[in-house]
């Protein structure tokens, strides 16, 4: 919610509250004042979310100080998780495919998801099955779309912010970070799709048979470093 919030006009007191609770979680009481501030305001456009963000603060009670290094990315990152797997809940429950890849897993088929982690390389091999490779890359790509359309956001308006101040400096550093975010996450989704062609490439039909999408994913493992 911050972090929406500081993408939007804000007075220079706030915008510098906003800024240290995304990076620490610290909550100061300049910023918990205009807060509150904020969120009784009936002409605040933002009122709505100033007023959600304002119950949390209070939660925490006299515990205000600073909770972690890149808290506002955590828990931003937590959140679209909690989006993406409502997503996959209604998926499943509708019965859709996964666009472009075989259709849902039955009640037999086995999950696979085993990971190996290379200190000396500083790399993970994660090896699924054709289904949960599935999933997960729809999800890896609704990421990334999440990721550019925030990164567009911030742009637009960081630029018709003063050259060299605060706001435009702290838009730059948000728009920096979404779009290593998104680099990497379309990385994983091209070798995932490069992988499959390649495989449908390798192996044609059999004479007298006609393969199904779901068929050539059936018992195939992929594994992504």
């Amino acid at each position: 919610m911050a972090i929406w919030l500081t993408v939007r006009p804000q007075d220079p007191v706030f915008d510098r509250g906003l800024a240290r609770f995304i990076q620490t979680g610290a909550i100061s009481q300049p910023f918990k004042t205009q807060l509150r501030i904020h969120a009784r305001s009936a002409t605040y456009p933002d009122q709505p979310q100033a007023a959600r963000l304002m119950e949390y603060c209070t939660s925490r009670g006299a515990d205000l100080g600073p909770v972690s290094e890149n808290f506002g990315r955590a828990c931003d990152q937590l959140d679209r998780a909690d989006a993406m797997l409502v997503g996959l809940k209604e998926q499943a429950r509708g019965g859709y495919a996964v666009p472009g890849q075989s259709s849902p897993e039955t009640d037999d088929s086995r999950t696979i998801a085993l990971a190996r982690r290379d200190p000396e390389s500083e790399t993970v091999t994660l090896i699924l099955d054709a289904a949960t490779a599935n999933i997960a890359m729809f999800a890896v790509a609704a990421h990334a779309d999440e990721r550019e359309a925030h990164l567009r956001e911030v742009e637009r308006y960081g630029e018709s912010l003063p050259e060299g101040s605060y706001g435009r400096r702290n838009r730059q550093a948000i728009a920096a970070r979404e779009r290593r975010m998104a680099t990497r996450l379309r990385a994983v989704e091209q070798a995932y799709r490069m992988a499959i062609e390649r495989d449908v490439e390798v192996r044609p039909p059999q004479p007298g048979r006609t393969l199904r999408s779901s068929e050539r994913a059936a018992d195939r493992e992929i594994e992504m470093e």
